[in-house]
């Protein structure tokens, strides 16, 4: 087990059981002394889709971790590649996300024109990756409007892969704005 999730435990403990931080760190840490486990989080899949290039919500991570948790192979454990696979199947529906909680969906948002190599990046890794996507769409809105029938793209910031790829295409045509996923 790592240190800081020891401390992280022990804080919780301590915090809702009145307990002393240092009693219960030591009794984590002696508990822990002869045992490992390697532990994944809900980090770790916002990570993984980070790098992939997909947006995805905190409570898809979960989701998915949990799936991952439940089919693995112990023999084999569960390795960043595990995450990746799993990714590889997972497509944020943008449809099915209120806009009340477009601040949930997690990546670093790039804005683009068709035809136009430049973009504009919304949030950084590896810690500002959440709470991007409402500025990025409100930009991406203004872009589309300020040049009617040419098509403005939202895509999550490539991580490993060479080139962004469109998740959003925005265009103006006839005064009415649509936003359509690409598939």
């Amino acid at each position: 087990m790592y240190d800081y999730m020891l401390l992280e435990m022990a804080q919780i403990i301590s915090t809702r059981c009145g307990t002393r931080l240092d009693e219960t760190m030591n009794a984590l840490t002696g508990y822990w002394q002869d045992k490992i486990a390697h532990v994944w989080q809900v980090v770790d899949v916002l990570e993984a889709a980070r790098r992939a290039g997909q947006p995805i919500t905190r409570e898809d991570a979960a989701m998915r971790l949990k799936d991952i948790f439940d089919r693995h192979d112990s023999s084999q454990g569960i390795t960043w590649a595990c995450l990746e696979n799993d990714l590889a199947d997972y497509h944020l529906d943008f449809a099915s996300v209120p806009r009340d909680r477009y601040a949930d969906v997690h990546g670093v948002f790039l804005v683009w024109r068709e035809h136009d190599p430049i973009a504009n990046q919304f949030g950084l890794a590896p810690h500002k990756t959440e709470g991007n996507l409402p500025i990025a769409l409100e930009f991406a809105e203004k872009v589309a409007q300020e040049q009617p029938g040419l098509a403005v793209f939202l895509g999550c910031a490539p991580g490993l892969k060479a080139e962004p790829t469109p998740w959003l295409i925005l265009l103006m045509q006839k005064e009415k704005l649509s936003i359509t996923t690409k598939e």
